[in-house]
């Protein structure tokens, strides 16, 4: 039996994305799978609450993706967790309960900057430590994130094995 993916991307320039598009046009054709990008379906600084909330109902997992901006998420996500999980988490019925969340992220950094002591200073996971504070708080499931590094450096192949993996990723997660 297939699980139903929420796909959420989370990115203010996408048209000029390299690596976010190519990961997007590799797994929004899985069956199951359905794709939001997140500023394309917020009107006058608001999601629509029931529309969001549906989609949340319908989805056994759900994928935050995202180009790492100034180490966190881009706003767009943030504001969507503030406008939509709020009430579903802190109302009478938090439905969300056992979902798994899988975060993706692309960073420009090389992998070799993400480790305690050298130049930034934290892990990746040190960082998405607030993302798994509010999957917490929901009570869903926290899955191991996929990350991509060296993005705006990656050559084609690079890319097309990068894409390849996350498609296997999603693709076992939609067979449960």
């Amino acid at each position: 039996m297939s699980q139903s993916i929420l796909l959420l991307l989370a990115h203010p320039n996408i048209a000029n994305s390299k690596a976010n598009n190519a990961l997007v046009n590799a797994v929004k054709d899985i069956p199951g799978v359905t794709f939001r990008h997140l500023e394309a379906h917020k009107k006058n600084g608001l999601f629509d609450l029931q529309k969001e909330t549906d989609l949340l109902r319908n989805a056994a997992i759900i994928i935050w993706q995202f180009p790492l901006y100034w180490y966190s998420c881009p706003s767009a996500l943030r504001d969507w967790q503030d406008q939509v999980l709020s009430p579903i988490v802190y109302g009478p019925e938090n439905f969300l309960k056992g979902k798994r969340v899988l975060v993706v992220f692309t960073a420009g950094a090389r992998q070799t900057a993400f480790r305690a002591g050298d130049i930034l200073g934290f892990t990746p996971d040190e960082m998405l430590r607030p993302l798994q504070m509010t999957t917490n708080a929901a009570l869903m499931q926290w899955l191991p994130p996929f990350t991509v590094f060296g993005a705006g450096e990656m050559s084609a192949e690079a890319l097309e094995k990068t894409c390849a993996e996350y498609r296997e990723l999603v693709l076992g997660l939609s067979q449960g």
